[in-house]
C-alpha cells in the first residue's frame, strides 16, 4: 500500500518543489500577490491531481495490490487499507503545498512541524496504539487518521499566514 501511495506522494512533492522557487523569488521581491496566487493555484491543482489518482487507486485497489502479492488474503487486506488511504489522500495536496509555502517563506518552525506531522508526530503513536486497541483493522486506519490530523494542524498553522498573504496581495 505504501509503495502505491508513494506515486501520489511523489507527485505532490513535485508540485511543491515546482512552487517553491516561484514562491521564494516573489516573496523576496515583495510580490505577495504572486506568492498568494501561486500558493492558491498549486494547492488547487495538486489537490485535483491527487484526488484523481486517489479515485483511480480506490477503484482498482485489488488489481494494484495484486501487482505486489498474489495471496488472496493479502490482496483483500491490502485493498481495504489502500481504499482507506484513498479516502483521505486528497488532503495531502493542500498539506504538501502548505508545507512548501512555510519552507519558502522561512517559517521554519511551522514547516518542521508540518514535515514531521504525517509520518512522525501522528503516525508513530497511532501505529503503536491502534493495532492493540482494534486489531488488524487498526493498521488500516493509521495512515488515514494521521493524514486527517496533519490536515487539521496544517489549517491551524498555515491559515494565519495565508490570510496575511491574501491581505498583502491587495
Amino acid at each position: 500500500v505504501q509503495r502505491i501511495m508513494m506515486f501520489g506522494g511523489s507527485a505532490m512533492i513535485g508540485f511543491g518543489q515546482g512552487f517553491q522557487p516561484v514562491c521564494s523569488f516573489n516573496n523576496g521581491a515583495k510580490n505577495y500577490k504572486r506568492v498568494y496566487e501561486g500558493y492558491k493555484f498549486t494547492a488547487i491543482i495538486s489537490t485535483c491531481v491527487i484526488t484523481v489518482l486517489s479515485v483511480i487507486a480506490f477503484i482498482f485497489a485489488p488489481q494494484l495490490i495484486s501487482l505486489f502479492r498474489d495471496d488472496p488474503q493479502v490482496i483483500d487486506i491490502g485493498a481495504k487499507a489502500l481504499r482507506m488511504q484513498c479516502i483521505v489522500m486528497p488532503v495531502i495536496g493542500y498539506c504538501t503545498t502548505s508545507n512548501m509555502l512555510m519552507q519558502s517563506l522561512k517559517i521554519s518552525g511551522r514547516a518542521t512541524i508540518l514535515a514531521l506531522a504525517r509520518q512522525g508526530i501522528f503516525y508513530v503513536p497511532l501505529v503503536l496504539i491502534l493495532p492493540h486497541v482494534i486489531g488488524l483493522s487498526g493498521l488500516t486506519y493509521v495512515q488515514p487518521i494521521a493524514d486527517l490530523l496533519t490536515f487539521v494542524i496544517t489549517i491551524f498553522l498555515v491559515s494565519p499566514k495565508a490570510k496575511e498573504l491574501k491581505k498583502a496581495s491587495k
